[in-house]
């Protein structure tokens, strides 16, 4: 149990915090210990994004204003996730200026929504790498299949009575078939993460491909354009990453906008991190 104003620990039984009184909550110290998100000059930027953050699930985001300038800080334990959330926003909340700057010139089309449920629809999924997608399918097909065939030894056992449980012949049959169909969506799951297994190295060739092009076609003047001395770092450098993804996107039209939002992300963060 945890105080969220003292930032103290209690023992399991103890419901308020005898130093401020207040009602103590379940947790652990990643869960109440907070780190700095980022730091906004726009109040109302920063609103909306602090309302995306709490829509998309981590609620214990928070914002205080620190010399005018807001900082908006999260729990240690879903730092990654807000990053994430963070990126996905910004590149969205970009998108949707660059329509309201369209949309200027004609005034007969809709006004932009900004709500947090329409940034959240906005927002690219995030890509997985064929890499990190075998062994998340393959890990699942072995446990699927482990899983299986106990169920199945168990419910032999039960059958000639070694386990001391009856069931009924229409259940036994029906857990039977549900065992059953986890071994073969198993041994289904693990045929798929061979094909993917073959897709890695095809996919890592290309990403080496698109971060070449990148450093002959992002040069440091191109940087300067895109950079705004209007706002924080932390905001230039959301701004960079989403204009690179642009740049991108419009080289190689074909691929998946969240694998071109990966690389983007990674290419900046191997090569531009801390120079912009």
């Amino acid at each position: 149990m945890w105080c969220p104003v003292c930032k103290t620990e209690y023992q399991e039984g103890i419901t308020v915090c005898p130093e401020c009184g207040s009602v103590l909550e379940e947790g652990t110290e990643d869960d109440f210990v907070t780190e700095c998100l980022c730091r906004l000059k726009d109040k109302d930027e920063a609103e909306k994004l602090l309302e995306y953050l709490h829509f998309s699930g981590i609620e214990r985001a928070m914002e205080q204003e620190e010399e005018g300038v807001y900082v908006i800080t999260v729990p240690q334990s879903q730092v990654k996730q807000a990053e994430k959330l963070m990126r996905g926003f910004m590149m969205a909340l970009q998108e949707e200026q660059d329509k309201a700057e369209d949309a200027s010139e004609d005034k007969n089309k809709d006004a932009i929504k900004e709500t947090p449920e329409g940034i959240l629809n906005n927002s690219s999924k995030t890509y997985t790498k064929k890499a990190d997608e075998y062994k998340d399918v393959k890990n699942s097909g072995i446990t699927f299949i482990i899983f299986g065939f106990i169920g199945i030894i168990y419910l032999i056992l039960c059958w000639f009575e070694i386990i001391p449980l009856t069931y009924n012949e229409i259940v036994l049959v029906l857990l039977l078939c549900m065992f059953v169909f986890f071994v073969a969506g198993g041994f289904a799951s693990i045929i798929k993460s061979k094909k993917i297994k073959g897709q890695i190295a095809e996919e890592e060739n290309l990403t080496k491909e698109l971060k070449l092009w990148l450093e002959e076609n992002i040069t440091s003047e191109l940087l300067k354009s895109w950079k705004d001395n209007s706002v924080t770092d932390e905001e230039n450098e959301l701004i960079v990453i989403s204009k690179i993804g642009s740049t991108l996107s419009d080289a190689y039209k074909h691929l998946d906008v969240s694998y071109i939002e990966m690389v983007a992300d990674e290419y900046f963060n191997e090569k531009l991190s801390g120079n912009i």
